[in-house]
């Protein structure tokens, strides 16, 4: 029962990998889209609101960075729990 329960986790949540392993391939996605809408907004910024525009861009900035940071402390986290070693 506990083997199915984790099969499907894994298939609903993912297996974090390998600790050299990149994000997932929904994170890369989300990513590159707003990636494009922090790019055509800040394109499309008047000169007034630069200022409140890179404010912006800082702050998206800090949020992939988190993403990227969690992911870590996720996989940690997995191997803790999985009784398995990090490697």
């Amino acid at each position: 029962m506990n083997d199915d329960k984790q099969s499907t986790q894994r298939l609903l949540f993912g297996d974090p990998g390998l600790p050299g392993a990149g994000l997932s391939v929904a994170v890369v996605a989300l990513l590159v889209l707003a990636v494009l809408a922090v790019g055509i907004g800040f394109l499309r910024l008047p000169d007034s609101m630069l200022g409140p525009g890179l404010v912006g861009i800082g702050l998206f900035l800090a949020i992939g960075a988190r993403i990227c940071q969690a992911r870590d402390q996720h996989q940690a986290l997995y191997r803790l729990l999985g009784g398995r070693r990090p490697s």
